[in-house]
């Protein structure tokens, strides 16, 4: 009995570990920050990586001068969500790339590509992209 509950425990923490949608809520719960315009708080609860990039008043300033002349999102849907052990750029580790598309008050197509690490368990922005 020991054993199976043993193989059980494993079994289900390989699931949630490689389990995309973690991530896909934690990007979602980032993405509202940003959507509600509190930029320093995005940049707090962005990853080691992401700060080491820029400064909080430099990410600040630059998703003022992007994310204001869009206007509110109207829509958010997820295209896709895919895991790397390596990206370029950045040390190797577990990432999870996640595009949305998106649709804002002033330019009603454009795709969101957020990037996450999984750091001490939980997934952290490392990358921020609106095409």
């Amino acid at each position: 009995m020991k054993k199976l509950i043993l193989i059980l425990t494993l079994c289900i923490s390989s699931v949630a570990w490689a389990n995309p949608m973690s991530g896909s809520s934690a990007a979602q719960e980032w993405l509202n920050i940003i959507d509600a315009g509190q930029y320093g708080e995005s940049w707090q609860k962005a990853g080691s990586f992401f700060k080491s990039q820029l400064s909080q008043n430099k990410w600040e300033s630059i998703l003022k001068g992007i994310r204001i002349p869009l206007g509110k999102v109207t829509s958010r849907a997820e295209l896709s969500a895919k895991e790397y052990s390596t990206l370029p750029g950045v040390p190797d580790g577990k990432y999870l790339v996640i595009q949305f598309k998106t649709e804002f008050q002033n330019k009603k197509s454009s795709t969101e590509t957020l990037t996450l690490s999984k750091n001490s368990g939980q997934w952290l922005p490392v990358g921020y992209f609106i095409n």
